[in-house]
């Protein structure tokens, strides 16, 4: 059980780092740009998805 514990942790690790690498490389979604795009879901005009960068 411990194995899978230490396997599960390792992948979060990693996750993590590769996460914070592209957040260092100004890939990310800004927090005003998702909720534009979730505020027009339903309406007659929604906007496309956000993309890295906005």
């Amino acid at each position: 059980m411990e194995t899978g514990h230490s396997d599960r942790e390792a992948e979060k690790n990693e996750a993590t780092r590769q996460a914070l690498a592209q957040a260092d490389a100004g890939l990310f979604i800004s927090g005003e740009a998702v909720k534009a795009w979730a505020a027009s879901l339903g309406t007659d005009h929604p906007l496309p998805l956000p993309e890295p960068g906005q």
